[in-house]
């Protein structure tokens, strides 16, 4: 925690502010006190984000927020919509990170995974109670206390990520504990919750989460199309992990329905439940946090946090990306039993709207910063004989895991959509941002990638010269034919990431530079603007070469497309791709 600095408030609402808990792209969050003394996070947005709708949003989820309750939740205690910087305050958790926990002190051991699964299960059982899905349930969002895990940000995440979108073009988020549903851009629902659950234990007890480590789209490919890691949670564990990270939504259980099964398994340890040494880092924050009573005076003047401070990317938050294939809804219980998991029709009941609120990022998915070694896995038991143990990292490398997109050569292009990670507010900030372009030029084996950012600059759809890069085949055509001249617009998908795609001809013969084009991530609204030289040309296609434009992060150089006009007067539009080999759609023109 950093000081207040003098461009800081002293009070926020009825919260005395005693420091700075951390700063980011979407405000910053200060430690504060209520006049009763309870300690609280205070979480204030940059004014220049908001707009009507995102007010509105903010008070439906704030609402949503205020009705969870349970023991295993921070609560939203307080907010003010409507000030010029809204802001809302939640309960502190004198704690750590899950994060920091297994990165600082190794993977956890069954009695403490135990304790862990029954604490977030019923925490997600009170989040859906309130019709919110967190939608970015990580390592990151679960806070360690002494009486049990805590789960934060629940039902706030979603419109500070719609302003995300909005405001800025970038998605925040997490990759490493999406569910496959969130990759393929479909409607969420609690299930979705379930699939983070399973990946955060896997995390607890690997250090790494159920699908290793991996730039984005290696990780979201793996989330769809692979089978999870899960081979260092206990055995006992696994049946019940496994059915949580069913691709199918419909396969996984309820928070109910994993309650139950860990019932079966065993109670878990309610007292002295964590590692000895996270005990000990507990209790240190806990004595600051009481050297804390006296904070700075109080000083007059309006709320002016100083949102320029960028020290953390922004708080949670998640994304989407359409149609993957789903596993076998109906699957066996750990028990054994034939029914499928997933919530039962209740007769004269209708489902509760779920809110939806969570995230992806870039770079390694939530990997844990690895020191050397690591003390072996922990019991729950507190115990003064602990003798530490080399603990192998368990990242593992791309190599590791079949079913991996195909290596990048030169001549392959990824275009992809950009992903910015969320940095998670608590007791510390945790996380960092990362970043990786809309569409990515594939780099040779070996090379190493680099992300131009270039100026928007315009493009004159009227021919100028260049050096032709092959001739004209096909019906022998050296010039546009009428029926392409015009403005064209759709969709075009490289298996799950989709983009929308404008399509501007002029008049003119093979060898010019005659067209523009531009790329929109649909989930990130990156675009990537390029000029387009027709290098082939027949009566009913068109092949170009790109010349890149405008837009951060693209390396669209040299790219090639076609457009193969159809009998219904669409355009078939193609160019090279990543996840499914190209990027293909239909155009129509208007």
């Amino acid at each position: 925690m950093q000081p207040l600095d003098p461009n800081d408030p002293r009070r926020i609402g009825d919260y005395r502010l005693l420091g700075v808990l951390g700063a980011g792209g979407m405000g910053k969050v200060y430690l504060g006190r209520n006049p009763g003394g309870r300690t609280v996070a205070v979480k204030v947005i940059r004014p220049d984000l908001i707009d009507h709708e995102f007010r509105a949003r903010f008070r439906r989820e704030v609402a949503a927020a205020q009705r969870v309750g349970g023991a295993f939740t921070a609560p939203v205690l307080d907010a003010d919509v409507d000030a010029e910087a809204p802001w809302l305050a939640t309960g502190y958790v004198a704690g750590i990170s899950l994060t920091d926990a297994v990165t600082q002190f190794g993977p956890f051991a069954e009695p403490a995974l135990l304790a862990l699964a029954h604490g977030l299960a019923e925490a997600l059982v009170a989040v859906h109670a309130a019709g919110i899905v967190h939608r970015d349930l990580k390592p990151s969002n679960v806070m360690l206390a002494i009486d049990g895990p805590k789960v934060i940000d629940f039902g706030i995440a979603r419109v500070i990520a719609d302003s995300a979108l909005t405001t800025t073009g970038k998605f925040l988020g997490s990759p490493g504990f999406m569910c496959p549903e969130q990759v393929s851009g479909e409607t969420l629902s609690p299930a979705c919750d379930v699939f983070a659950l399973g990946g955060v234990l896997t995390f607890a007890a690997a250090g790494h989460g159920p699908f290793g480590t991996a730039e984005v789209m290696q990780m979201l490919w793996r989330i769809v199309y692979e089978e999870p890691r899960i081979e260092a949670l206990p055995p006992a564990l696994r049946p019940l992990v496994s059915s949580c990270l069913a691709k199918d939504p419909a396969a996984r259980p309820t928070p109910e329905q994993v309650l139950s099964e860990l019932d079966g398994i065993g109670a878990p340890e309610r007292s002295g439940w964590l590692p000895p040494q996270v005990v000990a880092h507990i209790s240190t924050a806990a004595v600051r946090l009481l050297d804390l009573d006296h904070g700075p005076a109080d000083l007059p003047g309006a709320l002016r946090p100083d949102v320029g401070a960028t020290s953390a990317p922004g708080w949670s938050t998640a994304t989407s990306v359409p149609n993957l294939p789903t596993a076998n809804p109906t699957r066996t219980s750990p028990t054994g039993s034939s029914r499928p998991y997933g919530p039962t029709a209740t007769s004269g009941s209708a489902p509760t709207p779920y809110s939806q609120s969570g995230g992806f990022t870039s770079g390694s998915a939530e990997a844990p910063r690895q020191p050397a070694t690591h003390p072996g896995p922990y019991s729950a038991v507190m115990s003064s004989e602990f003798t530490p143990r080399p603990f192998v990292a368990a990242h593992k490398s791309a190599d590791t895991f079949t079913g991996r997109p195909p290596p990048a050569t030169a001549s392959r292009r990824t275009r992809t959509l950009l992903i910015a990670a969320s940095a998670t507010v608590a007791v510390a900030v945790a996380g960092g941002a990362y970043l990786i372009g809309t569409q990515l030029n594939a780099q040779p084996t070996g090379g190493t990638g680099t992300s131009t950012a270039l100026a928007e600059t315009s493009v004159a759809v009227s021919p100028t010269t260049a050096p032709p890069s092959s001739t004209a085949t096909g019906s022998g055509a050296t010039t546009v034919p009428t029926e392409f001249v015009g403005t064209w617009k759709g969709r075009a998908a490289d298996g799950p990431v989709q983009f929308d795609i404008e399509l501007t001809i002029a008049e003119g013969a093979v060898g010019e530079e005659l067209a523009t084009s531009a790329n929109t991530g649909t989930l990130s609204h990156d675009r990537c603007a390029r000029a387009e030289t027709l290098t082939e040309a027949t009566t009913d296609r068109l092949t170009f070469r790109a010349r890149l434009t405008a837009g951060s992060g693209c390396m669209d150089q040299g790219a090639t497309s076609t457009v193969t006009l159809q009998s219904d007067g669409t355009l078939a539009y193609r160019t090279p791709g990543y996840l499914g080999g190209t990027i293909a759609g239909s155009l129509r023109k208007g």
